[in-house]
């Protein structure tokens, strides 16, 4: 019965280490790159007038690109993010075609 838990447990654990998952309270925002700071790991992209700085961190996922560093000014792409306390965490970058 130890075993059994422990292996539960264990599975467990590894499913939350493994791959990444967006959040479930993540937004999109497609909208086009105004500026790209790979050292500090932020993206500001506007769309319609509203500008929103995104922080990028290791555990962003990309498609259609591989990382931060391949997104121009003038790009279109499509931010997910959730917020914490006053940043937009991004979760996703898709680059649109």
């Amino acid at each position: 019965m130890h075993r059994m838990v422990l292996t539960i447990m264990l599975a467990a654990c590894v499913g939350i280490i493994g791959a990444p998952v967006l959040a479930q309270n993540a937004v999109d925002f497609p909208g086009t790159v105004l500026k790209v700071d790979d050292a500090a790991g932020k993206l500001t992209v506007k769309k319609d007038g509203t500008r929103f700085t995104f922080v990028v961190d290791g555990r962003t996922q990309y498609a259609g690109i591989k990382a931060l560093k391949d997104i121009k000014a003038g790009d279109a792409i499509t931010v997910t993010y959730i917020v914490m306390g006053s940043q937009y965490i991004t979760q996703k970058i898709a680059k649109s075609k």
